[in-house]
């Protein structure tokens, strides 16, 4: 069986796409636990209009707010699913997310998680291009435990909470989701159960992360205290776990988070340089590109040869993915049919 718990609060205006998804799987869910965190928009309002469609679901409404992750520790505790997954209201899954997912779980009994690759896209729905995360596998397979190290040492982690489906029982023995970690608390606990267990992964593309302004991870690495706070967190989280980390990896992890934060950074200067005029942005590309490529050298200088190899990578699969597109237009364009919803 498969759960999907979805947790909302104050996303009515993404709802609708978000439900049409779920409804859209070529393998449906066995069961759909929506738990809205009282919210103060029309969200219980579009959600009812879907009930009568989803006759797997039951909506459960929080009188008081409690937080994402909370909710999803709720969900997983009421989960009656061998697998579940765990729904963002703004987010978007692809049509064959569950089929593949349960698939590569089935053929793999001691996978912890099955996760694939995903697409962004902003507020408005558009597309803003692949997420450039780790590829640890060019095909669909499973990696054990001691790959997963290597790999997570090698270039770190490639779980994405919108592609990722969880093995009930490996997630409820590790604790759930440790609320004190916000919006890391998946990512954490991905690490850890692939770390003990092993994981499914697919380079398809399966889901569409939704990328907005002030959202958890956003808020945190604009603020250099919660963010010097969380690091020293998570260091500690990694060290409490005993040796299931490798050697060294908290301060891999560390330099990489730190890394990608002042990166954040700098691409935010530079976007609001543009209303300023020409010349203001390019000086903050310049500086962008400069402080990037110092920051790289000297916080990740290990991960030179990984990061061109998964460069390579994208290269080569969006050229895959391009090709394909113009053969599948053509044979459309003869036909007189081509359906622009469809993505590859």
């Amino acid at each position: 069986m498969l759960t999907v718990v979805l947790s909302n609060f104050n996303h009515a205006r993404f709802l609708p796409d978000c439900l049409e998804a779920l409804l859209g799987q070529t393998r449906p869910a066995d069961e759909l636990i929506i738990i809205d965190d009282a919210s103060a928009d029309d969200s219980v309002a579009v959600i009812s209009s879907f009930l009568a469609r989803l006759p797997s679901a039951r909506l459960l409404r929080n009188p008081l707010n409690l937080g994402c992750v909370p909710n999803m520790n709720r969900g997983l505790e009421m989960a009656r699913g061998d697998i579940v997954y765990f729904a963002a209201a703004d987010d978007v899954t692809y049509p064959t997310l569950f089929e593949k997912g349960m698939a590569l779980l089935e053929a793999h009994p001691e996978a912890a998680i099955f996760s694939a690759r995903s697409r962004i896209i902003d507020a408005f729905g558009s597309d803003k291009g692949i997420l450039a995360t780790p590829m640890p596998l060019t095909k669909p397979g499973f990696i054990e435990p001691s790959q997963v190290a290597h790999k997570l040492m090698r270039d770190d982690g490639w779980f994405l909470g919108q592609t990722s489906l969880f093995r009930l029982r490996f997630l409820q023995r590790a604790g759930g989701f440790p609320a004190d970690l916000g919006a890391f608390a998946d990512g954490y606990i991905s690490r850890l159960l692939a770390l003990k267990h092993g994981v499914c992964f697919s380079p398809q593309i399966l889901a569409a992360w939704r990328r907005m302004e002030g959202g958890m991870a956003w808020s945190r690495t604009t603020n250099l205290e919660e963010e010097v706070q969380f690091i020293a967190l998570v260091e500690r989280k990694m060290t409490e776990a005993g040796s299931w980390f490798p050697p060294g990896y908290a301060e891999r992890w560390k330099r990489r988070y730190i890394f990608g934060a002042r990166r954040f950074m700098l691409v935010q200067v530079r976007r609001k340089a543009a209303s300023a005029g020409t010349p203001a942005y390019f000086r903050a590309l310049a500086a962008e590109a400069l402080f990037t490529a110092w920051s790289f050298l000297k916080l990740r200088p290990w991960d030179i040869a990984a990061v061109i190899q998964r460069r390579f990578r994208y290269l080569i699969t969006l050229d895959r993915i391009g090709k394909l597109c113009i053969v599948m237009r053509r044979s459309q364009s003869r036909r007189g049919v081509f359906d622009r919803g469809k993505s590859v």
